[in-house]
């Protein structure tokens, strides 16, 4: 089922994971291993877009039984600058990235959960030459978002509302630090995944997300409970 959803949407994907609705109990521990890509993020005024490989260690902390605190750690991110016109700019050695947040359950009624989450994330590559002028960058994205849940034991779908910003800042010695964000009307998109349980302690997260008529994402991760 995870290599099927792999070859469907792997090519295709865009926007950092919501997480689901699954949230530790207060004092527990999620750790993970979280991989998404942004296959063509456009980016507003006609600037160009982005795209994306994302990898990251990831651990939910339960700070009280309703509030999560979300961490998490690049161990190899790379993303793609196209201008529009002109060519493809690649950052791809990546020096350090990372990204933090919370979720809230907001609502929770036998297999009902309602949970409202927020997450940012960051990558910093290595500064490039070009054409004798050195480049430095970075890639970061803004989200918020709203899920449902209904547990049906053997695995628990949900469905939401994401709204999220990509932004790209370069600058290099002959021009200032410059910051170019995803279209305002591009930044709203639905959400929809579900948690398959492997153990009592281990499970799979697979979540798409479309920004509209725009982007068509997948993230695909594997967690476990201590």
């Amino acid at each position: 089922m995870i290599v099927g959803a792999l070859l469907i949407f792997g090519g295709s994907a865009s926007a950092t994971p919501a997480y689901g609705t699954k949230m530790p109990a207060k004092n527990e521990f999620f750790f993970g291993i979280q991989q998404y890509f942004i296959k063509h993020r456009n980016l507003e005024d006609n600037h160009g877009w982005l795209h994306s490989h994302q990898n990251y260690l990831a651990l939910s902390c339960g700070l009280q039984e309703w509030l999560a605190l979300d961490l998490k750690l690049s161990y190899y991110s790379t993303y793609n600058f196209t201008p529009d016109p002109g060519d493809e700019i690649k950052f791809n050695r990546s020096v350090w990235g990372g990204g933090y947040g919370f979720r809230i359950k907001a609502y929770e009624s036998g297999p009902v959960k309602a949970v409202v989450g927020f997450h940012h994330y960051s990558i910093h590559p290595n500064m490039l030459a070009i054409n004798g002028i050195k480049l430095k960058g970075f890639m970061e994205e803004w989200q918020g978002s709203a899920l449902v849940s209904y547990d049906l034991k053997h695995f628990t779908p949900y469905i939401g509302l994401r709204y999220s910003s990509t932004a790209y800042v370069v600058w290099s010695k002959a021009e200032k630090r410059a910051g170019i964000k995803s279209p305002e009307g591009q930044r709203l998109g639905l959400v929809t995944g579900f948690d398959i349980p492997l153990t009592k302690r281990v499970w799979v997260n697979l979540e798409a997300d479309g920004q509209w008529l725009d982007d068509l994402g997948l993230t695909v991760a594997m967690h476990c409970r201590f």
